[in-house]
């Protein structure tokens, strides 16, 4: 199986945005709870979130890796827009990282998210690796 077509860009399946429940404090006027739509990022932008969170002290480079999560989430989250001034406004804060956070102010709700959208971009857990490895 040597055929090259399989690659090209028009014989690949899209990957397509998702719905999920990141919270059940946010509802709708009918009373049901609003689901936040949420996208897979590119491995360009993952590399450059990832660029955006190495720190290098004397020599030596480490990934921040809560705010690599939340430049994560900001990125993957389409609804709600969390670059929205009114939105950003209404909860005192002056960016979608620290937005998303007083949206769901449950650690749970934050942490399953957190998740969620790691998950959707291709990244295991740790447990999954190490349960993988031991195979």
């Amino acid at each position: 199986m040597n055929d090259l077509s399989v690659f090209l860009k028009e014989n690949r399946k899209a990957r397509e945005n998702v719905f999920y429940c990141a919270g059940r404090d946010i509802k709708d006027s009918e009373g049901n709870i609003v689901k936040w739509e949420i996208r897979p990022i590119s491995t360009s932008e993952e590399e450059k979130i990832r660029e955006e969170c190495t720190d290098c002290s004397g020599g030596r480079y480490k990934l921040n890796v809560n705010r690599y999560i939340e430049k994560m989430i900001a990125e993957a989250v389409v609804f709600p827009n969390l670059y929205d001034a009114k939105l950003q406004d209404s909860y005192g804060v002056k960016s979608p990282e620290a937005l998303v956070k007083e949206i769901l102010d449950k650690p749970g709700d934050y942490s399953r998210l957190a998740k969620f959208v790691q998950e959707l971009n291709g990244f295991k857990s740790l447990r999954e690796d190490i349960e993988e490895a031991k195979n």
